[in-house]
């Protein structure tokens, strides 16, 4: 009973009147009839003359073409807001049923995405049931809520919880919605999509597979790992040749020597580094594009402190002046770039990169949180110490160490108040750097998790 009683209260959102898309209809004249929620179903739909034609029971928009046109002026009968614009000839509502679940829009709203599947009068009406006059797909109810909601409020698409990447991408693409409002929701989801660029020579591009893309190949995966090993090495030893039971020592006038472990060790490196460069950069698609790519300003950054240190090393040929040269702390940190050479052939690396280029403007936020926070208590501190003979804060800029370390809860106590107030305004920094450092952690934790998503498959189509 329950079940005859939703169809009955349906069945007036179902046979309302005919609409002009409706090419299929046959024997059932070209009246328009209007949409009347207080008229009981029998009187709306009219009687059945004597000759078996249906006579209609109410007026149809009779509205004078002035009224029409008259943008503020609703069609005359009809059931909808004042500011609506009618735009046809009778104000058109359309049933759509979506494996049993009807949802009712206005066909002016739908109309405003021509180019997708509901949008476009002749595209949707294969799925018009004439019967039923309404429009009936066997599809995913949980997903067209989604649509449903992006034809009637526009905007952004957004996927319901319960709902797989997968399914909802595939709807996505039944309904025809928009590319360009496709590429932004995955965009926003964390899909990354490489674009592949290769050379027109044929030996270029054989070559570029090889050094790009380790996945096409035997023997371009053996030269991924090679790479990797040969990176690794390296970042081991500028890490080992600081042990000081390690560290060379240079007696005076004493020739630089070639064959220590150490330069051997790093001249193979450098040598693998290099001709890696010079390969990919003759076989690459786009000279200019190849320089615009950090990755490969890593490689070539990564090689510039072994000739500079090769260059001094044999222009003294001596071992103190090679030895102070490698001692330059800009070179060891331009020699330690080559760690991010691994970020092409570790996913979870980046992932990370991904994760923190999407999370820049929570990153921005927790920034600015935590400078306000940092001046403020800073401030407070010292105006709260500076009377106290032994206080360890000696000026404002000096209470920012203390009170970064204090909001990061590192603590270590190399600064600390002394006073009683000092220590109630250390307490409420502490307390005030633990909730600034839970700002950013929400909104990480989600672009980690859909980029790792879709970087290692599980939501990938």
């Amino acid at each position: 009973m329950a079940t005859v009683v939703s169809l009955m209260n349906q069945r007036r959102y179902r046979k309302s009147y005919e609409r002009p898309d409706r090419m299929n209809s046959e024997g059932e004249g070209d009246q328009l009839w209007v949409f009347q929620p207080h008229v009981k179903h029998s009187t709306r739909m009219g009687s059945h003359g004597s000759d078996g034609s249906k006579t209609p029971a109410l007026d149809t928009c009779k509205s004078s073409p002035s009224r029409l046109s008259d943008p503020l002026s609703p069609c005359s009968g009809c059931s909808i807001p004042v500011a609506h614009r009618c735009h046809l000839n009778t104000c058109e509502r359309i049933t759509i049923n979506v494996s049993g679940q009807y949802y009712a829009i206005w066909a002016s709203i739908l109309n405003k995405h021509p180019d997708t599947l509901l949008g476009n009068p002749e595209k949707r009406l294969q799925f018009y049931d004439r019967q039923r006059d309404e429009y009936f797909f066997d599809r995913h109810r949980p997903t067209f809520e989604a649509v449903f909601n992006y034809y009637k409020y526009g905007g952004y698409l957004r996927r319901p919880d319960p709902v797989p990447d997968d399914i909802f991408l595939s709807e996505l693409d039944f309904y025809e919605i928009e590319k360009d409002i496709i590429d932004r929701y995955k965009r926003e989801e964390g899909y990354t999509e490489e674009v592949r660029v290769l050379p027109e020579n044929p030996i270029q591009r054989k070559i570029w597979m090889l050094m790009e893309y380790p996945e096409t190949s035997c023997f371009a995966y053996a030269i991924a790992i090679l790479s990797v090993i040969i990176t690794v090495l390296s970042i081991v030893l500028f890490c080992i040749e600081t042990i000081p039971s390690l560290e060379k020592t240079c007696e005076e006038d004493e020739a630089v020597n070639f064959v220590e472990p150490f330069f051997i060790l790093e001249t193979i490196c450098t040598v693998f580094f290099t001709v890696e460069v010079v390969v990919r950069f003759c076989s690459c698609p786009s000279k200019l594009n190849y320089f615009k790519d950090f990755k490969n300003l890593v490689d070539v950054t990564a090689v510039i402190p072994y000739y500079i240190t090769l260059s001094n090393s044999l222009s003294s040929q001596s071992c103190e002046s090679s030895k102070s040269s490698t001692s330059f702390a800009f070179l060891r940190v331009v020699r330690l770039v080559r760690i991010f050479k691994l970020t092409k052939h570790s996913a979870g690396l980046q992932v990370l990169i991904l994760t923190f280029q999407a999370s820049l403007e929570g990153l921005l936020l927790f920034l600015v949180a935590m400078s306000v926070c940092i001046l403020l208590f800073s401030s407070a501190i010292y105006y709260a110490e500076h009377e106290i003979p032994d206080s360890q804060i000696n000026s404002i800029p000096d209470g920012f160490w203390w009170a970064l370390i204090t909001m990061c809860t590192v603590g270590y106590g190399d600064q600390v108040p002394v006073g009683f107030w000092g220590k109630i305004i250390g307490s409420a920094c502490a307390i005030s750097g633990v909730l600034t450092l839970a700002i950013p952690v929400p909104i990480i934790t989600e672009n980690f998790n859909k980029f790792y998503a879709h970087k290692t498959g599980r939501g990938r189509m």
